[in-house]
């Protein structure tokens, strides 16, 4: 008999999706009358979601077709817990059941105090969509098994959490769908890397061998380095074969530039990941320490600056790094210091001619411990992309002068000259590379001296 009393709470939430009590109420009087006869009803109400404190109570409509995601952390120590479950609501929200483990970076995004909901599949989940060269192979690997799409960009949020849980990988950060399942990298001696990264490539090349979900569609794959008891994680790119191959020369002068970025960066104080470069069979090699590793089994938080502004309804450019920092600024995710921050390495990046700073290419750290608040990741990928080989005959650009970024900036003015000077020293680089290295940062000192204020 309550059945018809039931249907205008859940049409409203599905409509509306989550709300607070007193905004649902309003929202229904008109079939229950009086608050009471509203309480009642909502004790009825399938699937109904309580959410908040019963001070500021809110409600939604939990989705039966989702089963709740179950969500694991891994501390820097190795040590596991379980977080909690991720509850689908209608109105494409989400939210924690009631026994999650409170964290400080849950209130992110959420709605409100009142709603803690979020509207979307949350930022932190981000982690587990399949992204760049090794997310595309790794769905390529498993696609014909597990009936996926080979476009990633048409998945939806529920085929992400299916896929997740149906094949389990080396997710970036420090959260699991499910209990997190050990990866197979293997360890490599630090004396052995040459030899078996040449072998690792080889299979990766011939679709045989995938690796962590890391943005980018240069080749590559993750690793484990010992060095006596140690153990580091590390990203490994490396070029095709160089002889004969100008385009290949190119990735490989592009490579070495983006380590010694990495390393005089670190050298002026900014958190860099650390890098090292080789030739090696032909090839160039770069390998980057992940920061989001510690030691064999330890694991970091972090955020890509694209996941966390698309979840505060981010509008601006694509590659807006200054612009989606200032909009989470705005919003509280972030505090000044950090869009300053954001700000110079985005300088430095054009004075290199970087060309490719999407939002996957900066990153956040996700701390467990006090300051409770994200911070700049270390920085990753400061490559001149303007001079890539281009297209499907991978064209190679020729090196011409190119013009400064207008800024007053002349910290990060002086680490790119600094950045251009080591490049055009070094062996490994190309003659034509070297020369034109030294003329860019001819061209970056000759406008410092220019504006000496």
């Amino acid at each position: 008999m309550n059945q018809p009393r039931m249907l205008p709470i859940a049409a409203a939430l599905i409509r509306h999706g989550a709300l607070p009590s007193q905004d649902l109420y309003k929202k229904v009087q008109d079939e229950f009358g009086s608050e009471r006869s509203f309480q009642r009803a909502l004790s009825d109400t399938p699937n109904l979601v309580r959410l908040g404190s019963k001070r500021n109570r809110g409600y939604a409509i939990a989705r039966t077709d989702i089963p709740p995601s179950p969500v694991y952390m891994r501390h820097q120590d190795g040590s596991d817990y379980f977080l909690g479950n991720l509850l689908a609501l209608e109105a494409n929200q989400w939210t924690w059941d009631d026994a999650a483990m409170p964290q400080w970076w849950m209130l992110l995004s959420q709605l409100s105090e009142t709603l803690p909901v979020y509207q979307g599949l949350p930022w932190f989940m981000n982690a587990f969509r399949p992204a760049g060269f090794l997310g595309r192979t790794w769905v390529r690997e498993h696609a014909a098994a597990q009936g996926w799409s080979l476009d990633i960009q048409s998945w939806t949020d529920e085929q992400i959490l299916s896929a997740a849980l149906q094949v389990p990988w080396d997710w970036r950060g420090n959260l699991s769908l499910g209990p997190f399942h050990e990866t197979e990298d293997g360890v490599v001696a630090i004396d052995d890397r040459r030899e078996e990264y040449a072998r690792r490539a080889n299979l990766v090349l011939d679709g045989v061998m995938t690796g962590a979900s890391a943005d980018g569609e240069q080749p590559k794959f993750t690793a484990v380095v010992a060095e006596g008891n140690c153990r580091r994680s590390v990203l490994a790119k490396f070029s095709p074969r160089m002889t004969d191959d100008p385009a290949a020369r190119r990735w490989g002068d592009i490579m070495l530039t983006e380590a010694v970025a990495q390393q005089t960066m670190a050298i002026h104080g900014l958190d860099s990941a650390a890098t090292e470069v080789w030739m090696h069979d032909d090839r160039m090699w770069l390998e980057t320490t992940r920061f989001d590793r510690v030691g064999a089994r330890g694991r970091g938080g972090m955020v890509s600056l694209r996941a966390l502004a698309y979840s505060y309804h981010y509008q601006g450019p694509a590659n807006g790094w200054v612009q989606a920092a200032e909009h989470l600024e705005k919003r509280g995710a972030l505090l000044e210091e950090s869009v300053a921050k954001v700000r110079h390495i985005a300088t430095i990046g054009h004075l290199l001619l970087n060309t490719d700073m999407h939002m996957g290419n900066l990153s956040f750290i996700v701390g467990t411990g006090p300051p409770y608040r994200l911070r700049v990741a270390p920085v990753y990928d400061m490559t001149p992309m303007r001079w890539v080989p281009v297209g499907a005959q991978n064209v190679v650009p020729p090196l011409k002068p190119e013009p400064l970024l207008k800024t007053h900036d002349r910290e990060a003015m002086v680490i790119a000259a600094e950045i251009w000077e080591e490049t055009s020293r070094r062996d490994l680089a190309t003659d034509e590379w070297r020369a034109w290295s030294a003329q860019r940062a001819q061209q970056i000192r000759e406008a410092l001296a220019a504006d000496p204020s």
